[in-house]
Parts: C-alpha cells; sequence; structure tokens
C-alpha cells in the first residue's frame, strides 16, 4: 500500500488509537454499498428528529427539580458526557469493523463483537451483551410509547374539558386511544409511516412557536426562581435530561447510512453539531419554561398553557404529533420482539405478528393506565435503561475493545479510569432516579 493512499486512510479514521492486527487498514467506509445514503445535512435532521421528542416539554419540569442556574449547568454537563458516549461508541464500532473487515454494525452487533473480540474470559458474555442492549432498546422505546400515550391523552383532555365533563378520569381517555393505536400499529413497512412522521414534524415546529408565544410573555424576574433546588430533587432532574437528551439508539443506524461517514465525529461534525443544537434548544426550553411557570410547571410545558383557543391548538397539534410519532418508536422493539419469536410461528407468520402487536400496544396501555403522572415515568424510563445504554454500555465496550490492544488503554491506563468514572455516574443516576421516580409513582398511585 503506497504511503498517500496509508495517510488517506488514517485520515478517515474517527480514532487516533490505531489497532495493530494485521488488517489494520481495511476501511469500512470504503466497503459500504448503501443503496440510499444520506448526506450530512439529512443526518443532522435525523439526528435532530431522533433526539427531539417529548422530552423537550419535560425539560421545564426538569429545571424545577435542578434550578435555574443549576439546571443549564447540569444540561451542558448531562449534554456533554452523553456526546462523549457517543462519539466512543461509534469509534469503537468502527475499530471492530476494521478487525472483522466487516462494513458496518448495529448497536447490539457492536455489543456482540465487542466481547468476542475482548479479552479471552469475557468472550462468553457475547450473547448476554446482545441481550442485554436489545432488551434495553425494547423497554426505553417501549417506554417512550407509554410516556407518548399518557401525554397524548393528558393534552386532549385538556381541550375537552372546555366542551364536555370535567371530570371524565384521564384513564378513560387512554382506553379509547386503544383501538386507534392497534389500527394504526398493524401497519408494519415503514414507508407507509412516512407521512405520519412529515405531519408530525410539521405539527411539532407550530406548536413549539406558539408555546413559545406563551412563555414569553410576562417573564417574571430571574431572582424570582432558586437558583439550585432542593439536593432531593436532583435524581429527578437527572431521569428527565437523560431521557431528553439521549439519542443514542438512532445513532448506528445514521451513521451507517450516511454518504460520508467520515464526517459524523469530528469538530464541527454533525455529531457535535446537533447533540450541541438539542442541548441548547433544551436548555432555553427549560430555563424560560420553569421562568414562567414556576411551581406550577406540569409534566409538559404543553400542559400549563392558557384555555385559549390559540394555546388550545398546540395541545391538540402536539397531541396528533406524539400520536404519530407512537408508531414510529413503536417499530424499532417490535422488529427486536418479532425477530426473536418468529421462528415459533411458523405456519402463519402474519397472523401471529398482528397478533403480537395488538398485544405489546395493549400492554403499553394498560402501563400508561396503571401510570397516569408524566413526570415520574419520564424520569424513571430514563434513569432505568439510558443510563445503561447511553453512559454505562460505551464505557464498557471501550475498555473492552482496547483491554488486549498494546497501549490501547493509554498512558497510566486513563482510559479505564475516565470510563470508571462515566460508569460510576451512570450508575449513581440509575439507583437515585429509579428509586426517586418509583416514590413518586407510587405515592401518585396510592392518591388514585
Amino acid at each position: 500500500m503506497s504511503n498517500s493512499s496509508t495517510a488517506n486512510l488514517v485520515n478517515t479514521q474517527p480514532s487516533a488509537r490505531v489497532s495493530t492486527v494485521s488488517n489494520k487498514y481495511y476501511n469500512p467506509y470504503q466497503h459500504r454499498q448503501v443503496p440510499h445514503p444520506t448526506t450530512d445535512g439529512e443526518t443532522l435532521m435525523h439526528l435532530l428528529k431522533g433526539s427531539l421528542g417529548t422530552g423537550i416539554l419535560a425539560m421545564p419540569l426538569a429545571f424545577a427539580n435542578a434550578g435555574l442556574i443549576f439546571g443549564i449547568i447540569s444540561t451542558f454537563f448531562v449534554g456533554a458526557v452523553s456526546t462523549y458516549c457517543v462519539n466512543i461508541l461509534v469509534q469503537c464500532a468502527f475499530q471492530l469493523c476494521q478487525r472483522r473487515k466487516l462494513p458496518s454494525l448495529g448497536f447490539a452487533d457492536v455489543a456482540e463483537v465487542a466481547f468476542l473480540e475482548g479479552p479471552q474470559r469475557v468472550r462468553k458474555l457475547a450473547p448476554i451483551a446482545r441481550f442485554l442492549v436489545n432488551s434495553f432498546i425494547v423497554i426505553d422505546l417501549l417506554g417512550c410509547c407509554c410516556v407518548y400515550t399518557v401525554f397524548v391523552c393528558s393534552n386532549l383532555k385538556q381541550v375537552l374539558n372546555l366542551y364536555i365533563d370535567s371530570t371524565i378520569d384521564l384513564r378513560l381517555y387512554m382506553i379509547c386511544t386503544l383501538p386507534f393505536l392497534l389500527l394504526m400499529n398493524l401497519i408494519r413497512n415503514l414507508k407507509y409511516l412516512a407521512p405520519l412522521s412529515m405531519v408530525a414534524n410539521v405539527f411539532i415546529a407550530v406548536g413549539m412557536g406558539i408555546t413559545f408565544y406563551y412563555i414569553l410573555l410576562d417573564l417574571p424576574p430571574i431572582d424570582s426562581r432558586p437558583a439550585i433546588a432542593p439536593i432531593i430533587k436532583m435524581p429527578l432532574f437527572f431521569g428527565t435530561a437523560i431521557f431528553a437528551l439521549e439519542g443514542i439508539g438512532v445513532v448506528m443506524p445514521l451513521e451507517n447510512n450516511m454518504k460520508t461517514p467520515e464526517h459524523f465525529l469530528g469538530c464541527p461534525g454533525v455529531l457535535n453539531i446537533g447533540m450541541g443544537s438539542v442541548v441548547t434548544l433544551y436548555c432555553v426550553v427549560g430555563f424560560l419554561g420553569y421562568l414562567r411557570y414556576g411551581a406550577d410547571t406540569a409534566g409538559s410545558i404543553t400542559l400549563n398553557l392558557p384555555d385559549e383557543l390559540l394555546a388550545q391548538s398546540v395541545k391538540v397539534m402536539i397531541a396528533v404529533a406524539m400520536f404519530f410519532t407512537y408508531a414510529l418508536q413503536f417499530y424499532v422493539p417490535m422488529e427486536i420482539i418479532w425477530k426473536g419469536v418468529q421462528h415459533k410461528f411458523v405456519e402463519h407468520p402474519n397472523r401471529a405478528e398482528y397478533i403480537l402487536r395488538m398485544l405489546v400496544v395493549t400492554g403499553t396501555v394498560i402501563v400508561s393506565v396503571l401510570v397516569p403522572n408524566l413526570g415520574p415515568f419520564i424520569s424513571l424510563v430514563g434513569a432505568v435503561c439510558l443510563s445503561f445504554l447511553g453512559l454505562m454500555f460505551p464505557s464498557i465496550v471501550e475498555m473492552v475493545v482496547w483491554w488486549d490492544i498494546p497501549g490501547g488503554l493509554g498512558k497510566g491506563y486513563w482510559v479505564v479510569w475516565k470510563n470508571i468514572l462515566v460508569i460510576c455516574f451512570g450508575i449513581v443516576g440509575f439507583l437515585t432516579g429509579s428509586y426517586t421516580s418509583l416514590v413518586e409513582i407510587v405515592e401518585e398511585y396510592g392518591k388514585s
């Protein structure tokens, strides 16, 4: 291989560390055959869409659990740690593709191959790693579906309360949405879900614009809100912020489908631009939303809007957008679940898949009925699933990937120490966030 070719290859690597294995000059980017690759701009838009969901509407509540100033600092900190973890996950995927001479790897594939390529004593854990990643993705995204159900019905209830009996229980609204959710989620092709996604994006954009209009009306002085909230509320902030900021489930598919994947990482890079924009937007919404509504801040900022026609239109638009987004969130976990059980239904696979889809959708609605309080449920999903997927798992993978490579762990084993810090941060967030969220859910369930 010529010196110029070697130089070009090194420049495309997302990591400065180079494997010592014999196939180190295999460049996965040059072997990818993507039918319809996405440009940098398209990938950025997909990344923003994957990270901007109901989480942004919950950021004012997150700031209520952190305080105005501490909320800004903590949001940027969580965003920086999350972005770092995505970076090392993509770097490790690139390294594993080099070793196995594979053009690309999915999220669960990275988990399995990392352990297979790691030290001898951990290779038997490869199937477990794959299973855990898939399980947490399923729990995370189905948890999002539960959140969407509560969100949609809470907003519709507020609007309909102006015209019908306001004593109708929120749970009845959820039960009434079940037939519509069942029909929509019988669609198995993403192509037919694309128009719903387009409508959802338009409604969210318009709704957020009107929401900002109401938030900016009569803003109180900054010193009217606490700069730092009581420490007992901090775990709820962590869970909500992680839920809002983590779009790690979409990272590998996006990078794998790029026309120029070498532009995904680096400075500025698609990832850094996208996550920087997301974190900034979340800080603005969280700060202004909590400043405007204070102690009355609801689990979704749309629930704080007044009983005016324009404000009610926002609730309807975003409720419809989240209703459509349910089908998109449901698609990935359903694919994972079906691939795991389809071998048991060889005679009537289509009928079995439709029945399974209806059962899983019904299950999400049942969970929503049991846990109708939006705030703690968002925090619980974030603390349980995304602490593992977004923080602990990428750190563990990086250590496993570089453990047996001479110099791979850095001077003084700094790679190990920095990842241990991230893992500890994830564990603390997982334990405290889960405990606090469960306590609030139990208390709320007891009241009802």
